[in-house]
């Protein structure tokens, strides 16, 4: 539990910036006389998506703080294992996104190297 609790909020970060900019993305009209600067654009003003970045510029800076403290072959499996678990369950209960036996059997092998993870004396 010790590994776990300094990289909690940073999965947490990383989850919100992921799931907003693919709800975000989705949701943009797509003109096609816009193109690619017009688009760029358009998600430079939408302040949602702009709270979406900002969230993965601080779950960068606290990161750092999580790696000089935690050693990174612990912190960073736990890290990316939590996230992906965290955007499955986020995809599918927020964005609607498919759910199938597959992906709850990955989730559940990743939540078991979690598990060892965190258990581990390294």
């Amino acid at each position: 539990m010790k590994y776990y609790l300094p990289i909690l909020p940073v999965a947490l970060l990383v989850c919100y910036s992921q799931l907003i900019v693919k709800w975000r993305a989705q949701a943009a009209p797509v003109v096609v006389s816009d193109g690619v600067i017009g688009r760029l654009l358009a998600f430079l003003k939408d302040p949602i998506l702009m709270s979406a970045y900002a969230a993965a510029l601080i779950a960068s800076f606290v990161w750092l703080f999580v790696v000089a403290r935690l050693p990174l072959a612990v912190a960073f499996p736990i890290y990316i294992g939590t996230t992906f678990l965290l955007v499955l369950l986020g995809s599918h209960f927020i964005l609607g996104e498919a759910l199938g036996w597959t992906k709850i059997l990955a989730a559940l092998l990743i939540l078991g190297g979690i598990l060892l993870g965190m258990s581990s004396d390294a």
